[in-house]
C-alpha cells in the first residue's frame, strides 16, 4: 500500500484536485489501474510505477501529471462541477448542448453572437453535473455521429461551433441521463415543440427517401423494359434478315434449276431438229 506524500497532497491541492478522487493503485498493472479508477471515479492514482523523473502521480490515461501541464488542465476539467444546457434552434432544427459554469445568461449570449449562424436559440434545460470533463467526454462519444459543422465567427476569426447537434432533444436527454446529472430547469413547452417539428421533419425525410426509392426502383424497371425493348428488337432484326437471306438462296436455287431446264429444253429441241 502507498500513501501520498507531503509533496504530492501540496501539488494536488494547488492544483485544486479532491483528494477523494485520488487511487492507490500500488501492485496494479496500468491496464488494470485504469479499469480501477473508472469504476470509482478517480481522477488521480498514486503508487504506480515512476516516470523517468521519479514522479509517481498520473491520470487515467497513464501520462504524469507533474510532467504534464495540460493533463493538470484536463484533470481540473474532470474535477469541476457546472452546468449542462440544451439550447433548441426551432428554425434550423438543431440542438446545441454545452456545458459551462453558470447557464443563467446563456440563451442572451448565443443569439447576441449569432452562435453558429443561429439567432433563434430557445433554451430548453439546465442541470448540474459533478463532472464537466466527464460529461463532455461522454457526450462526444454518444453523438459524434450527430455533429453539424457550423461556422462560429468570433474577435475576427472564424472557427468551428462545437456541440451542434442534428438530433431530437428527447434523443439528447437520454443520452444525458446516462451520466449523473440533476435537473435543475426545463421548458416542456420548448422541449415538446421541438420534438414535434423535428418529428415532422424525420417523417418527410422518410417519405421523400421512400419516394426516392419509389422513383429509383420505376427508373431501373423502366430502364431494363427498354433493354428487353431493344433485345427483342435486335432478335427481329437478325430473324428478319435471316429470312431474307433464306429467302434470297431460294429464289437463288430456283433460277439456276430454271437455267438448268431451260438449257435442257434447248438441248432437246436440236437433236429433234437434227432428227
Amino acid at each position: 500500500m502507498a500513501t501520498l506524500t507531503q509533496e504530492q497532497t501540496d501539488f494536488l491541492k494547488s492544483h485544486h484536485i479532491p483528494m477523494d478522487k485520488t487511487f492507490d493503485a500500488s501492485g496494479l498493472s496500468s491496464k488494470e489501474y485504469k479499469a480501477k479508477m473508472k469504476e470509482n471515479g478517480a481522477l488521480v492514482a498514486y503508487g504506480v510505477p515512476p516516470c523517468p523523473k521519479g514522479h509517481t502521480l498520473k491520470n487515467k490515461q497513464a501520462n504524469c501529471l507533474q510532467c504534464n501541464p495540460q493533463a493538470i488542465a484536463s484533470l481540473k476539467r474532470q474535477a469541476t462541477p457546472g452546468e449542462l444546457y440544451i439550447a433548441v434552434s426551432p428554425s434550423q432544427l438543431l440542438v446545441k448542448i454545452s456545458l459551462v459554469e453558470n447557464a443563467s445568461d446563456i440563451i442572451q449570449q448565443l443569439n447576441s453572437e449569432n452562435h453558429a449562424e443561429i439567432n433563434d436559440w430557445a433554451l430548453a434545460l439546465t442541470g448540474r453535473t459533478d463532472s464537466i470533463g466527464q460529461m463532455e467526454n461522454h457526450l462526444q462519444q454518444r453523438l459524434a455521429d450527430y455533429q453539424v459543422p457550423r461556422k462560429l465567427t468570433a474577435d475576427g476569426k472564424t472557427t468551428k461551433a462545437s456541440g451542434v447537434y442534428d438530433v431530437d432533444v428527447q434523443d439528447a436527454l437520454e443520452v444525458i441521463n446516462e451520466m449523473p446529472f440533476t435537473l435543475s430547469e426545463i421548458d416542456n413547452a420548448v422541449m415538446d415543440d421541438f420534438h414535434a417539428r423535428y418529428s415532422d421533419k424525420q417523417l418527410r425525410e422518410q417519405q421523400q427517401t421512400e419516394q426516392l426509392a419509389i422513383e429509383e426502383a420505376a427508373r431501373k424497371q423502366a430502364e431494363l423494359a427498354e433493354q428487353a425493348r431493344q433485345k427483342q428488337a435486335k432478335l427481329e432484326e437478325q430473324r428478319q434478315l435471316q429470312q431474307q437471306a433464306k429467302q434470297q438462296k431460294l429464289a437463288q436455287k430456283q433460277q439456276r434449276q430454271q437455267q438448268l431446264e431451260a438449257k435442257k429444253a434447248q438441248k432437246q429441241q436440236k437433236i429433234a431438229t437434227q432428227v
